[in-house]
């Protein structure tokens, strides 16, 4: 069986900064069709497609085939045949009689199946979700089937969703004249501003309070505006004012204040603080009133005008609530706007649910509902007219498709979860993360005006992003299919590759954040699609995650059960692979008992690590609600069928490991990766060699299990790690306890880390955790149960243990301690007694650690100070003999005791 090219190389540092760049790309990426989670950068996905299915062709003709790939990884690049052809000619030289076919059982956004497609791949995307399956309909099916006109010189799939785009924005807007206002020379308010409102904590008040962030309006190189408070009778109401405010008040302050996920809302008129407790509580039981404050208007010239609305404006608002009062219910009985709940279990997905705010429609306000609903029944209006105008019905149905994403988009820029960001003067969206944001004060636009979120916009975005989806698979429709990754309906090795990006246990919640959209696509594509849209929400009991719904409600899906749904997806794959095939998986979360699953799972599923890649996936500066479980970089292993596998020995293996992971990490060094990717990049070529043996045993036959193998792979990373930054003479002299705080300083900084990778350093270092967290330990624990662990820092310990042969790190923390109080003589006789001033080691870690440190940081400081007085310090300290029985405990306030 000959190696595949993903198996021996990869053009990494092109592809990694192309992935890089990448997701900070939107003009016709398909990111910008509709918004879906965690959707792999293109290049990557290319790569990895390709690689996995054409051999790798030897030293000589490897260079050029390495460089087509780099050359086709920018984004840029990829709409150019010039670019693309290449790759496409050398998968056709490797499979001269037939296609390959590549299946993606995990699809979602679809990135990995349309790359699959670009190549000429015979292409299968499954996905149990509703929403990424009409996704990935609009990315991979309708693009290739109806991307050229329907009839010699007609219009192009994009023109014709172009041209419905617009007769939906006008007849939709013919119907809503009455409730979005125009202005007298035709132009429209862009932005509503909005506050959510509760009466004064106290009943001798009981004035109505606005609830804002901020009392900024714009704080911008264009503009300065503010609201102030304006103290009536029963209410606290808001004035637009310009400038910053000239009594000196403090402008970024607002009603309410938070601190982490505790608000407290204080009356402006009397100081009355409500708390957070008494706040959830008054809106489950009364609910929040609204109050419209503010409306931006952009003028033809672009100026921004700030104003206060006007008797017209809330006429206009009173006609909504009336008019979304009286829509009518769909044939099947379907109501015009979701009223469908909220799955309450849900609440740190969506913590509105904790205000009571527990239906979807409760998203919006009453005029968002009216304007998203008849968008809804405008575009099933637009799909009667295709055909009414004879129309194919297949190409009827694809425009009305992507008409219904559009809409999705002005849900997603139309909630009363939008906030308005005053440094840009813009609006953000409902899903600024994986999760739902309480918002207090938010925004509402006119989708069929000019400002920003609207429906112009939105089809521009879309029409881009099918422009790019045309030229990629145009003439090559792939199956796109919904169906459970547990139960595929394949036969038996039906698939030359299988390439997945499975669900990284609780990092996304996929069912319940789509819901959101899902509620709304039953309202304009339900009639289209009645199989998708026959349940209440998106169908869960088969999602491949572990959520993180309350552990009581009957919606919760536990670590164990994920676990085993992974499982039998492995299993799955495994069954439907080729027995030459080959299966590339993509990974990126930091929890090493994650991989350790992974591992068992692989080999109970019947497949064997050949090789892996730390590829660059992730955004950064991305925000995610779950931090500490993904990685900026993920780790593609590519696995092959096991053939046969023998017994290893602990000894051997250890020798393999400390080998296959320095050949490896000296590749990976190029990529200049850090912190948990550095440690995870490891795991990859850890899994290699464990791979190779159905169990490793030590010579008095005890079995190593798969823990105790993780373990291994981390202390051969922090062996490479150190010894590139002490040099390897220098590694031989230090002591656990400072190598341990140069990795965490080299890999994580200053940042705190979760209980289980603590642990797992730990271990690396043969160290124990209670023994680092006790009184004049290097880390302190943070909160209860699994919160996490910090580093500290020489100021962080002020009694720090020298006892009989102290470690280095606590040496060179009481000499930062001494230098920075101006006590030489005992900065003198410490480094003398331990030996510090002429032990190379010693040196050593206080440059490498202060070469890690941050500009400014204080500790850098200490450490580049010592460093800088190193011959002073070594010929002072040289009249002080070696001592350790002397030392016993450094205290800053009094020396050594």
């Amino acid at each position: 069986m000959r190696r595949a090219l993903i198996e021996e190389k990869l053009p990494l540092a092109i592809v990694n900064a192309a992935s890089s760049r990448e997701k900070h790309l939107r003009h016709g990426h398909i990111s910008t069709m509709h918004l879906w989670w965690a959707r792999r950068p293109l290049s990557m996905a290319r790569t990895v497609v390709l690689a996995s299915l054409v051999p790798d062709p030897g030293p000589a003709k490897r260079t050029r085939l390495l460089a087509d790939i780099g050359n086709a990884a920018p984004f840029a690049a990829i709409s150019h045949a010039a670019v693309v052809e290449p790759l496409r000619k050398s998968l056709k030289a490797a499979w001269p009689d037939r296609t390959p076919k590549v299946l993606d059982c995990f699809a979602g956004g679809g990135a990995i199946p349309l790359e699959a497609a670009r190549l000429g791949c015979d292409t299968t995307a499954v996905d149990i979700n509703p929403v990424a399956h009409l996704i990935q309909k609009c990315v991979l099916e309708y693009p290739a089937r109806y991307g050229k006109a329907d009839e010699p010189d007609g219009p192009s799939l994009v023109e014709e969703f172009r041209t419905w785009a617009d007769w939906v924005s006008v007849q939709a807007d013919a119907r809503l004249e009455s409730v979005l206002p125009r202005a007298k020379e035709g132009n429209r308010a862009a932005v509503y501003f909005w506050a959510r409102t509760v009466p004064c904590a106290d009943p001798g008040c009981a004035r109505t309070i606005p609830l804002i962030s901020s009392r900024k309006l714009a704080d911008s190189t264009r503009n300065r505006v503010r609201v102030d408070y304006d103290i009536s009778e029963d209410r606290v109401e808001l004035r637009v004012a310009e400038g910053a405010p000239a009594d000196g008040s403090d402008w970024k302050l607002g009603t309410k204040t938070s601190r982490g996920s505790q608000v407290t809302v204080t009356c402006p008129a009397c100081g009355t603080a409500r708390p957070d407790k008494e706040l959830r509580s008054y809106a489950r039981e009364h609910g929040f009133g609204n109050y419209l404050y503010a409306v931006l208007d952009i003028e033809f010239s672009g100026v921004r005008v700030y104003r206060e609305p006007t008797e017209e404006d809330r006429d206009a608002i009173a006609r909504a609530d009336a008019l979304v009062e009286d829509l009518d219910d769909y044939p099947d009985g379907t109501s015009a706007v979701p009223d469908e709940l909220i799955t309450r279990s849900q609440y740190r997905r969506y913590p509105n649910l904790t205000y009571g705010i527990d239906t979807w429609s409760r998203m919006f306000t009453p005029r968002q509902r009216l304007v998203l609903a008849v968008l809804a029944q405008t575009v099933r209006a637009a799909h009667e007219a295709m055909l009414e105008n004879g129309m194919d019905e297949g190409r009827a149905c694809a425009l009305a498709t992507y008409l219904g994403l559009a809409v999705d988009r002005i849900v997603d820029y139309n909630s009363s979860f939008v906030t308005w960001v005053p440094s840009g003067e813009f609006v953000t969206h409902t899903f600024p993360q994986q999760s739902v944001r309480m918002a207090w004060d938010f925004c509402e636009i006119d989708p069929l005006g000019g400002g920003p979120g609207n429906w112009t916009g939105a089809v521009n975005w879309i029409s881009q992003s099918l422009t790019h989806c045309v030229v990629a698979t145009v003439g090559n429709p792939s199956r796109v299919q919904r169906a459970n990754a547990q139960h595929l309906p394949f036969e038996d090795g039906e698939f030359d590759a299988v390439i997945i990006d499975p669900p990284y246990y609780d990092a996304f919640q996929y069912g319940d954040l789509s819901d959101f959209f899902y509620v709304w696509l039953k309202r304009s594509l339900g009639h289209l699609y009645p199989e998708l849209f026959a349940t209440s929400l998106t169908p869960k009991k088969a999602e491949v995650i572990q959520n993180r719904a309350d552990t009581k409600s009957a919606e919760y899906i536990s670590r164990t059960e994920f676990e085993q749904r992974l499982q039998r997806a492995l299993d799955e794959v495994t069954r439907v692979v080729r027995d030459d095939g080959i299966v590339s998986l993509v990974f990126a979360h930091t929890d090493s008992t994650a991989w350790e699953h992974l591992l068992r799972g692989l080999r109970d599923a019947g497949l064997i690590v050949t090789t892996s890649w730390p590829m660059q996936s992730e955004r950064e500066g991305r925000s995610t609600d779950n931090k500490g479980s993904v990685l900026a970089s993920s780790v593609v292993l590519v696995c092959r069928k096991v053939v046969a596998a023998e017994e290893g020995y602990f000894d051997d293996v250890v020798r393999e490991l400390d080998a296959r992971i320095a050949e490896r990490l000296a590749v990976f060094d190029d990529m200049k990766l850090s912190g948990a990717d550095y440690f995870v990049s490891a795991i990859g070529p850890a899994f290699e060699v464990f791979a190779r043996y159905s169990r490793v045993v030590r010579l008095s036959g005890e079995e190593v299990d798969v823990e105790q193998l993780m373990v291994l792979a981390r202390q051969a990373v922090a062996r490479h790690a150190t010894r590139a930054l002490t040099g390897g003479e220098s590694l031989q002299a230090l002591d656990d306890r400072s190598l341990l705080y140069l990795t965490w300083r080299w890999a994580y900084d200053s940042q705190d880390i979760p209980a289980d990778e603590a642990y797992m350093l730990c271990r690396a270092f043969d160290l124990s955790l209670d023994a680092l967290t006790a009184p004049g330990g290097l880390m302190k624990k943070l909160g209860s149960g699994g919160a996490g662990y910090r580093l500290l820092g020489p100021d962080d310990r002020r009694h720090i243990p020298l006892g009989p042969r102290p470690s280095l790190v606590d040496v060179m923390h009481a000499a930062c301690l001494l230098y920075d109080q101006g006590r030489r003589q005992e900065l003198d006789a410490l480094l003398g007694t331990t030996g510090g001033a002429a032990e190379p080691a010693f040196w050593a870690l206080t440059t490498a650690v202060a070469e890690l440190l941050p500009e400014g940081s204080r500790e850098r400081i200490l450490l580049l100070g010592l460093g800088g007085s190193r011959e002073d310090l070594a010929e002072r300290a040289a009249k002080y003999t070696p001592a350790f029985e002397e030392l016993a405990l450094f205290d800053s306030s009094t020396g050594n005791g």
